[in-house]
């Protein structure tokens, strides 16, 4: 430490230090913590203003979150109009939890105390005691407003979009550390959403939103190995299980990626003898197949808004696309 302030000019403070120990010895523990003169602390613990834990963080490790807002409340809300109280919903209730909802999945307790005190700030401004009622329901105040509603940020719908931000980013094996370390560890050439969930609470959080992801989401082949032969859309065609039914049934392998089964002869995936309706569909990929040619470089997937890059804005809207006002 002492080099690397010699170096960066930068002085340690001591007093917003701790020491956190992991598999040590309380004793060891604090006679290291006597020797940097650090204080002694456990997990869970805050680091840049999020719960870190190696735990799920509880409901009660969002109260901060939760006091904050509720702490916005304040008396000059009964002195606006209506449209002020809405524009001080969106511009300071609603972008409170999005550092939070960046990195974590919000529990619904947690997102519902946020949507209490939203609806308080719209309706009742600071009259904690006030008997006014809704004008209007929540569900119908937080679509678009080219939807008929108000235009309020739904927190589920937008805590899933920024989420979904990292399952692009592990599907399309960008080279960063965690994305080489979830691969690496847990899933090698494997497909990620054909194999059971592994890894810390927060993978396992984000692993919930692959069906969302590949519902929006379609791949463009290029080694194969991150996308299911049978259940996945790539190459602008729809799921072969949907397509061919019956030769899906004589697969040997059902969760086979699309490397996996391009790399041996096409017999050699099915049980034979296939029925007269397989054998039919059995030609019909073959001659689809021919076509294919895979290369030494990492799947790319697009997107259903005609795009290589995610969105979180335009995911958040399609949300809303079928509603109409």
């Amino acid at each position: 430490m002492q080099t690397f302030q010699l170096g960066t000019g930068l002085k340690v403070n001591f007093n917003k230090s701790c020491l956190i120990p992991i598999n040590v010895d309380e004793g060891k523990a604090q006679n290291l913590a006597a020797v940097f003169c650090y204080q002694l602390e456990s997990l869970p613990f805050t680091y840049l203003g999020l719960p870190l834990g190696t735990t799920k963080p509880k409901v009660i490790d969002f109260a901060p979150l939760v006091v904050r807002i509720e702490r916005r409340l304040t008396s000059n809300a009964s002195f606006m109009s209506y449209g002020d109280r809405l524009t001080l919903v969106n511009s300071v209730f609603s972008s409170l939890p999005t550092y939070y909802m960046c990195t974590l999945m919000l529990p619904k307790t947690v997102i519902d105390n946020i949507d209490r005190a939203r609806r308080h700030c719209l309706w009742r401004g600071s009259e904690v005691n006030s008997n006014k009622r809704s004008l209007a329901a929540w569900d119908k105040v937080c679509k678009p407003k080219r939807k008929g509603g108000l235009g309020v940020l739904n927190l589920t719908i937008q805590n899933h979009a920024l989420l979904i931000k990292f399952l692009d980013k592990f599907y399309n094996k960008k080279d960063l550390p965690w994305v080489n370390l979830v691969w690496s560890a847990y899933y090698g050439n494997s497909v990620p959403h054909l194999t059971n969930l592994k890894g810390s609470f927060w993978r396992r959080d984000i692993c919930k939103l692959i069906d969302v992801f590949r519902g929006i989401a379609k791949c463009n082949l290029k080694c194969g190995n991150t996308c299911s032969f049978w259940y996945d859309v790539w190459d602008d065609q729809p799921p072969l299980f949907h397509t061919m039914p019956r030769l899906c049934s004589f697969a040997q392998n059902q969760n086979a990626s699309i490397s996996d089964f391009l790399s041996i002869e096409a017999e050699g995936n099915f049980t034979l003898p296939l029925s007269a309706q397989a054998f039919q569909e059995f030609q019909e990929l073959t001659s689809s197949l021919l076509d294919i040619e895979l290369v030494n470089e990492n799947d790319v997937w697009s997107y259903i808004w005609g795009n290589m890059k995610y969105s979180s804005q335009k995911f958040y809207a399609l949300n809303f696309r079928v509603i109409k006002p």
